[in-house]
């Protein structure tokens, strides 16, 4: 009897045809809701969602949803709650809602009555949500059996180190040098040059392919740029703006960035939504480093606290964050969205999983800068201009770390491929989203503002870039962005010889990437065969390096005055001839020495070993901990009644701190923190 007292239907077990549930009549939408919630699961009534003149559903409970893009909803069904409730504005302006039609007096049939009535939460989406938790916490279990597995103890870490320290002076003295004992490789070298090899041949190889790849993609020009807004001072139209930018999100990473964060979050309301954008500021602490969040209310953003210093975690957790959204775009703290930053999200189809955009090197307050930002604006437009062309017949090897655009589902199933490393994440994801099958082609309608460091070497500035802090050109390559040039050759060549996910597109695609092989090589060959050929035939090696030197002269010149005088982008005159060359001559030596340099860092950094993103417990357990919270949030708005006058959470940063992960399960040493890689 006391198991027959919770039962609501005495018929509860009892399969009703649904032919004879549609002749019911109800005289109120109420009563319909009351009958039907006794009703079994198979026979729940399932209608379509009605429309109005504003597109939005009649019945309160879905008045509590969060917006979602209309491709999200067919997606992932009717019944399925967006996840990260509580964190957007519920309304994306103050809405008007028309009245329902009025209840006729007449019986009305249960498909009129379930139109009107208030849809109780569905029993689907409590189960889906259910199986995204335990996914999550199976994926979190099984990081944690990784991380233990993963784990060498410190005195074996201390082997695997000193143990490469050790192999490398034995090979540079048994294999390069070898004096007194024999003739080492170095000599040999020497002997093949001076005997065998034909100088004149191998410089025409050399300089042949050089020519090749900077001269082939002058063969295509920038895109046209997009329409300007009609004046520069007008408010950003976002119900205009809403008809591209709705199912992209906007994620930005952040590391102490609430000095410049504030002039990125100005350039990008004027494209996005406020709801749309997702500040994720990160480092190894339980409580935020900076006042990023305070910087972040008054323009009532997403602001998400990460208490793990990554860029990548960062990104992981932006991902899920936003994971209502199909696509998003991912920008650094420091960049500013033109007004007339196009969305080319429709490019996003077949193989085509990543859009990378064009950048530009400015100074302070958009300005030109120094010589050297002028000459690194130089250098980011000649990449722009040869990743497009390399994503038009193939693919690029990687989009711009400052900006990019992803399906975000792909973005998902990068990390699952990314091994994981904190130091060039964006290269990764460019091996990652090529192995997969994915291909990553440009839009070069607009460049993107980034500021950049002020000189090569020196600076008397103090670091206020925000992020890592980096003044010179020399602190941020030679510590992180060529750190793994070397290593890069192995992941190169691996996919050049094992991936064919790309179909006839992987010629150009690994056209492209074995461009990197070959300029690695010549960076680790370049302190042998140099001084080798001068010693041999020292007129005629210091003729071709003067040809070299001409030769990309004659290559920026064309690009300067062809491809920016289009774009109105040209670069000084002075800084073309009078700077430029002697900045990539000291470049080259950067790249020379940081190639060695890592090699000797390699010892430290692989010492201890890397888990994939999707590996690492404390990932994961941010992540976790964001669905949990996100779940608890959904269930408080489903119980409390939402003002219909859309005030609520406008002009207010909404935030999601996060942190239940241990700050101190990380240690980032000094260097790190200042932008190394250890």
């Amino acid at each position: 009897m006391a198991e027959e007292s919770h039962r609501k239907s005495i018929v509860e077990d009892v399969f009703i045809p649904k032919e004879l549930l549609t002749t019911a009549k109800f005289n109120s939408p109420w009563e319909l809701a009351r009958w039907e919630q006794s009703l079994p699961d198979n026979n729940r009534i399932s209608l379509p969602e009605p429309r109005t003149s504003s597109n939005r559903p009649l019945s309160l409970s879905a008045l509590r949803s969060v917006a979602r893009p209309k491709s999200a909803i067919r997606s992932r069904g009717r019944s399925d709650p967006p996840a990260f409730q509580g964190t957007f504005d519920y309304f994306e302006k103050p809405a008007t809602f028309e009245p329902p039609s009025p209840i006729p007096e007449k019986g009305i049939t249960p498909v009129q009555n379930a139109v009107l009535s208030a849809q109780p939460p569905s029993k689907t989406s409590s189960q889906t949500i259910s199986s995204e938790q335990s996914h999550l916490q199976e994926v979190y279990e099984k990081a944690k059996l990784r991380g233990v597995a993963i784990q060498r103890k410190h005195w074996v870490r201390l082997l695997f180190e000193y143990t490469i320290y050790a192999f490398l002076v034995l090979f540079v003295y048994f294999v390069l040098v070898g004096m007194p004992l024999w003739k080492g490789a170095v000599w040999w070298l020497y002997y093949v040059v001076r005997t065998k090899f034909v100088i004149q041949g191998g410089y025409a190889i050399i300089i042949g392919l050089a020519a090749l790849y900077a001269f082939c993609p002058l063969m295509i020009l920038f895109e046209k740029d997009p329409p300007a807004p009609e004046s520069e001072t007008e408010s950003p139209d976002l119900e205009n703006n809403i008809s591209k930018v709705k199912s992209t999100a906007l994620l930005i990473p952040c590391y102490k960035s609430a000095s410049i964060v504030g002039a990125t979050l100005e350039a990008a309301l004027k494209i996005f939504p406020k709801e749309n954008i997702f500040v994720i500021a990160n480092g190894n602490s339980k409580t935020p480093l900076d006042n990023t969040e305070e910087v972040c209310k008054p323009y009532g953003v997403n602001h998400l606290w990460v208490p793990i210093g990554s860029k990548i975690v960062a990104q992981f957790v932006g991902c899920y964050a936003a994971k209502d959204f199909e696509n998003a775009v991912l920008i650094d703290d420091d960049c500013l969205l033109p007004p007339n930053f196009p969305i080319v999200s429709d490019r996003l189809k077949n193989n085509v999983k990543c859009i990378g955009y064009t950048i530009k090197s400015v100074g302070p307050n958009s300005s030109k800068g120094t010589f050297c930002q002028q000459a690194q604006d130089l250098e980011y437009k000649m990449s722009g201009i040869q990743r497009a062309f390399f994503g038009k017949f193939g693919s690029a090897t990687f989009p711009h770390g400052a900006i990019s655009l992803w399906n975000i589902e792909f973005l998902k199933q990068t990390f699952h491929e990314h091994p994981g490393f904190s130091v060039s994440e964006d290269w990764f994801f460019g091996d990652a989203c090529r192995r997969l099958g994915g291909r990553i082609t440009m839009c070069s309608q607009v460049f993107v503002e980034t500021e950049t460091p002020a000189s090569v070497f020196w600076s008397g500035s103090g670091g206020s870039r925000g992020g890592f802090g980096e003044m010179t050109i020399f602190q941020q390559r030679f510590k992180r962005w060529n750190f793994f040039f070397v290593v890069g050759v192995y992941y190169d060549l691996k996919y050049i010889l094992t991936s064919w996910k790309l179909g006839w597109w992987e010629f150009g695609a690994k056209l492209c990437v074995f461009q990197e092989v070959y300029e690695t090589l010549i960076y680790l060959f370049a302190p042998f065969i140099l001084p080798i050929s001068f010693i041999v035939r020292p007129s005629f090696c210091g003729m071709l390096l003067g040809v070299t030197i001409a030769m990309y002269i004659l290559n920026v010149i064309i690009f300067n005055e062809i491809h920016l005088r289009l774009k109105k982008e040209r670069v000084d005159w002075k800084v073309l001839l009078f700077y430029y060359t002697f900045y990539k001559i000291a470049l080259t030596v950067v790249n020379v020495f940081s190639c060695y340099w890592s090699l000797y860092k390699y010892a430290r950094y692989f010492a201890q070993r890397h888990p994939k993103v999707i590996e690492d417990r404390d990932a994961v357990e941010v992540i976790l901990s964001l669905e949990k919270e996100s779940n608890s949030r959904r269930t408080s708005v489903e119980d409390d009644v939402i003002p219909l006058d859309g005030a609520l959470g406008r002009g207010v940063g909404r935030k999601l701190t996060l942190t239940k992960v241990q700050a101190g399960k990380r240690k980032m040493t000094e260097e790190s923190e200042k932008g190394g890689w250890v």
